[in-house]
C-alpha cells in the first residue's frame, strides 16, 4: 500500500475494507476513490492534510488489494459499508473527502450515519445528469486524460488493471443509476463541491445543477486543473478540506 502510516483491514458484513491511517490531529478526514481506484491517488493530498489531522484513506470492497465480493454494490451499499467500516475503526466524526463516483458514496454515508459524518467535499463529482451512459463516460475519460499529468494517468490505469474490467463493469450500472442530484439535497451536513477547471466528467453545469437542487452545498473551482484535481492541485484541495475543518 502507498500511503503509508498504519493499515488495518476489516470486514464489515462480509465485505473486505483497506484503512490506511496516517497523521495525527483533532480533525478527522477519510478519503473515498472512485471506481476502479485505490487510494494511491490521494498521496499527495495526504502528505498536505496529514502534518496536522489524522487522515482515512479507504480501500472499498472489490478495489485495490481488497477482496472481489460476491455480487455487485450499489452506492447505498458501499456508502452504508463504509460508514460501518469508520465506526469499527473508532474514527470519526470525519470529514469525508470523495472523488469522483467517490464522492456518490460519500453522500450515502452521511445519509446512512450521520453522527460519523462532520462535512462533505465532493471532488469531481458523478454522474451528470445529461450524460448517464457507459459510453459518454468513457469518452470523457478519454478526455481528461490527455489532461492529466502522467504520473496520474499511470496510478489510474494501472488501479484500473489491478480492479479487472467484470468488477469494474458491474459497479458502473449502480454508477450511473444513482441519483446525486436527489440525494445530495437530504444531507444535513455541510458540502463543498469542488471541480478542476478543465474536468470534462464534472463539467461546471452539472455543480450548478447539484447546487440548485437545494440543502448546504456551497461550490469552488481549482484553476487549471483536470478530474483528478487532488493529484495536480494538491495544496489548494487540501486548503479548502482544512478551511472547512475549521467552520464553526
Amino acid at each position: 500500500m502507498h500511503i503509508g502510516g498504519r493499515t488495518r483491514r476489516l470486514s464489515v458484513d462480509g465485505f473486505e475494507f483497506g484503512i490506511e491511517t496516517r497523521g495525527a490531529g483533532a480533525d478527522e478526514f477519510a478519503l473515498v476513490h472512485g471506481i476502479g481506484m485505490s487510494p494511491r491517488y490521494f498521496d499527495p493530498l495526504v502528505r498536505e492534510l496529514a502534518p496536522s489531522a489524522k487522515v482515512h484513506a479507504l480501500h472499498l470492497p472489490g478495489f485495490g488489494r481488497t477482496r472481489r465480493p460476491r455480487r455487485s454494490l450499489s452506492m447505498q451499499d458501499f456508502g452504508r459499508l463504509s460508514a460501518q467500516a469508520l465506526r469499527g475503526l473508532g474514527a470519526g466524526p470525519a470529514i469525508v473527502v470523495g472523488h469522483s463516483m467517490g464522492c456518490q458514496v460519500a453522500v450515502e454515508m452521511a445519509l446512512a450515519d450521520p453522527a460519523a459524518v462532520r462535512a462533505l467535499v465532493l471532488l469531481g463529482p458523478t454522474t451528470n445528469r445529461r450524460e448517464r451512459s457507459a459510453w459518454r463516460l468513457g469518452l470523457r475519460l478519454a478526455q481528461d486524460t490527455l489532461r492529466e499529468p502522467p504520473g496520474a494517468n499511470w496510478t489510474v490505469f494501472s488501479d484500473y488493471a489491478r480492479c479487472g474490467p467484470r468488477w469494474y463493469f458491474a459497479t458502473v450500472p449502480h454508477m450511473i443509476g444513482h441519483r446525486l442530484e436527489e440525494r445530495l439535497p437530504l444531507v444535513g451536513v455541510p458540502v463543498l463541491l469542488l471541480r478542476g477547471e478543465h474536468d470534462p466528467i464534472a463539467p461546471g453545469s452539472w455543480l450548478a445543477e447539484l447546487l440548485a437542487a437545494g440543502g448546504s452545498a456551497a461550490a469552488a473551482e481549482v484553476p487549471g486543473a483536470p478530474h483528478v484535481v487532488m493529484y495536480r492541485s494538491p495544496q489548494t484541495v487540501a486548503r479548502h478540506c482544512l478551511d472547512l475543518a475549521v467552520r464553526p
